[in-house]
């Protein structure tokens, strides 16, 4: 490109340009007359083209801005016509008012802290590329590439701008995150975390303290059958028969030897243990009440696991072991078909323990003894106080190679979280530890493969020299290591396959607390290890995943992946079938709709119910009162008011009431009212008033009241006239019927 053959036509040394730096002097083309004595002197033809370089990338947008030692980035995307705009100091200085909190600690992980200035002097020594980036220092950046997720505020940041982090990436990329999130995996897909991550734990919290003290406990018993099985095999092949007299003489040994003894009642207490888990887990402990006693108290779980620290740890014997391997052997196969981690467990019930947000190995132990896990998480409040300890099932037995522990680092690629894009990529690279596998010590630098702690540590003379000093493999030489077994196979059927469906997975959990940004995408680093099996086994993800070139095989793979990474970002933009080097999609789920959020706009909509007939006039407080402070009085009053009606008003109302009784087949007889009527529904504030005399003609008349509420629809003319007469006191009976019979 042009850019970059340009990078030639310099004529002054850099010596004016360091002095220019040194007093800041601004940029070349201002009228300052201190802006020309500092800086090197360009061909005028030679500055005609670097302006019109900078003019065509401001109009297609292509300015870019890196923070970290990218080297490889730089080049690639100058070599696209990219320009890039400085940014210096440990502030980004972002423009459309982006900005960085000063003093912010970076959340991303796994990422080297170097001096990109120093990389940009030796790419451009004649210092055309510092001069296009002042011709654009005013323009907008179009592609930010950073080591820290917080380096800038996504927020403020344009539509058609591009960045290489997603916020909130936490979810997943912190071992707490990790840990937590992969739980709800069965909301998200059938599949069984269990069966790709490790069981983990977070200490902070009571209840997951209690269900890590549970699980610990319950591994103890299992590992001790295994330990009981796997010494019987050993003495078989040693070919020692189990007779009274070989027992006998082992007896005599261990003796000698000064070794306990434990009682074989261990083995008993285990297989009990086992089997009322598995019952558990068939929820046939449901019938057990809470009055019925547990397997173990405290105290027998103390001196059950004291016992297997002396048989696992010590190296003591069980009596009469002999007799219970058949047991054993057929528990651990029931527990086989359950249990899914059993083969990862070992016999030494070995827990790493990891602080939640921390990276590259620091602060990582390993422990087997469970009062000790529980002193090396308190030691420290302030992390348990944010939740940040996790201790996880530790890898016993994990596929060696020539004797050596080793994990793998998996690259992919998150372009869109809706619809979640994620890309995988085809090659991989393997890191060793400097010693040789043992579980006799929990040092560093035999458990971790991480290469932040092993480059500070010497190899060992007792490793296999098939290993290079450098203690990384292309994943080619561990396919040749795998054809050597007759396993070459298994890399594709098994390892790729594993490693895919599981970066899936984790991502699914994670999806829902992802802000979903168009224009951006991240890059990842997953860690995996191997079982015997060659199953696959998550560890961890990392965000912000190292790219120095530090040994053979990281120089020649990292500068690909980032290459790479560039072709599906940016070349696949413009041309969908553009080549995206090793990456390969993996998975791209369907569109989810989301509405767009336009603040809170709270709307009550409805319509007013019309009354269908007028209601009554309500009754004054006084009556009410009266009629609870006084009922004796009311009746008087009523009985008052009934005797001074008018006959001919009372007529008039006996007569509605008895054109609107043919509708009312319910209605009950004069001669069942001999006991006041309980109304059903009241329709209408109306007093009941039994007059003297044994009367119940205002009953009757309260019962036809409400009956004619539950007749077919009349006209308004109706309605008005009878809600007027429905409301006209009420007087006995016999005086209505003699002013009608006068």
């Amino acid at each position: 490109m042009e850019a970059s053959n340009s990078g030639k036509a310099g004529i002054l040394s850099g010596q004016k340009l360091q002095d220019a730096n040194q007093n800041h002097a601004p940029c070349l083309y201002t009228k300052s007359p201190e802006v020309r004595v500092g800086l090197p002197d360009f061909n005028p033809d030679r500055l005609k083209t670097a302006r019109a370089l900078a003019d065509k990338a401001v109009k297609m947008q292509k300015i870019f801005s890196i923070q970290g030692p990218y080297p490889v980035i730089r080049a690639a995307l100058r070599a696209r016509g990219w320009i890039e705009q400085h940014m210096h100091g440990s502030k980004l200085q972002v423009q459309q008012q982006q900005h960085q909190s000063s003093g912010s600690k970076s959340s991303s992980k796994d990422a080297d802290d170097h001096n990109s200035e120093d990389v940009e002097k030796e790419q451009d020594p004649n210092r055309l590329h510092s001069f296009l980036s002042r011709l654009v220092r005013n323009e907008m950046v179009y592609f930010y590439w950073t080591n820290r997720r917080d380096a800038i505020n996504t927020n403020m940041l344009q539509k058609q701008q591009i960045i290489n982090h997603f916020t909130k990436a936490g979810s997943f990329t912190t071992k707490v995150g990790l840990c937590l999130n992969l739980r709800n995996l069965h909301w998200f897909d059938a599949a069984n975390p269990d069966t790709f991550f490790p069981r983990c734990y977070t200490l902070a919290a009571q209840d997951e303290k209690h269900a890590f003290i549970e699980d610990y406990r319950r591994t103890a018993c299992t590992s001790l059958l295994k330990y009981v099985v796997k010494r019987d095999q050993n003495i078989q092949g040693k070919g020692i028969s189990h007779n009274l007299q070989d027992v006998q003489v082992q007896r005599k040994q261990n003796k000698h030897r000064s070794k306990p003894l434990v009682p074989s009642q261990i083995i008993t207490t285990a297989l009990k243990v086992c089997q009322e888990y598995l019952e558990s887990l068939e929820h046939r402990d449901i019938d057990k009440t809470l009055e019925t006693p547990q397997t173990l108290t405290q105290e027998q779980w103390a001196e059950f696991i004291s016992s297997y620290y002396l048989v696992a740890h010590g190296g003591a014997q069980i009596e009469r072991s002999e007799h219970f391997v058949s047991s054993c052997e057929a528990m651990l196969q029931r527990l086989e078909k359950v249990s899914p981690q059993l083969g990862i467990d070992g016999t030494q019930n070995i827990w790493i323990i990891k602080p939640g947000a921390k990276s590259r190995g620091r602060g990582i132990k390993c422990a087997k003894r469970l009062d000790q896990i529980l002193r090396m998480v308190a030691i420290d409040p302030a992390l348990i106080k944010e939740s940040k300890w996790v201790v996880q099932k530790y890898i016993e037995q994990p596929l060696l190679v020539h004797g050596t522990k080793f994990d793998v680092r998996q690259w992919f690629l998150v372009t869109d979280w809706n619809p979640l894009t994620v890309w995988f990529y085809k090659k991989c690279y393997l890191r060793f530890s400097t010693q040789p596998y043992s579980l006799d010590t929990l040092d560093s630098s035999v458990h971790l493969c991480n290469n932040s702690i092993q480059k500070h540590l010497r190899p060992s003379q007792q490793r296999h020299c098939g290993i290079p000093a450098e203690s990384m493999w292309l994943d080619d030489q561990f396919r040749a290591f795998l054809a050597s077994q007759g396993r070459e196979a298994l890399w594709e059927t098994v390892v790729v396959p594993g490693m895919k469906t599981t970066i899936i997975h984790a991502l699914q959990t994670a999806q829902d607390l992802m802000e979903s940004r168009k224009n951006t995408f991240e890059l990842y680093g997953a860690d995996f290890m191997l079982d015997l099996s060659l199953h696959p086994w998550l560890i961890e993800i990392n965000a912000s995943p190292t790219m120095a070139p530090s040994t053979s095989v990281t120089a020649q793979l990292c500068a690909a992946v980032q290459e790479d990474t560039l072709r599906v970002v940016l070349d696949r933009r413009v041309d969908r079938t553009a080549d995206t080097g090793d990456f390969e999609l993996i998975y791209r789920q369907a569109a989810v709709e989301v509405p767009q959020y336009l603040g809170i706009n709270l709307v009550v909509e409805g319509f007013a119910v019309k009354n269908p007939c007028p209601l009554p006039p309500l009754r004054s407080s006084n009556q009410s009162a009266s009629k609870r402070w006084g009922p004796v009085k009311e009746k008087e009053s009523a009985l008052e008011k009934v005797q001074a009606l008018p006959k001919m008003l009372l007529k008039k109302a006996e007569s509605k009431i008895r054109r609107y009784e043919p509708l009312s087949p319910a209605l009950p007889s004069e001669s069942s009212l001999s006991k006041p009527v309980e109304s059903i529904s009241i329709r209408l504030p109306m007093t009941v008033l039994p007059i003297g005399g044994g009367s119940h003609s205002g009953h009757l008349w309260k019962r036809r009241a409400e009956v004619s509420n539950v007749q077919p629809p009349t006209t308004e003319k109706q309605q008005g006239s009878l809600s007027q007469e429905m409301t006209a006191p009420k007087q006995p009976r016999k005086a209505a019927s003699s002013s009608t019979s006068a």
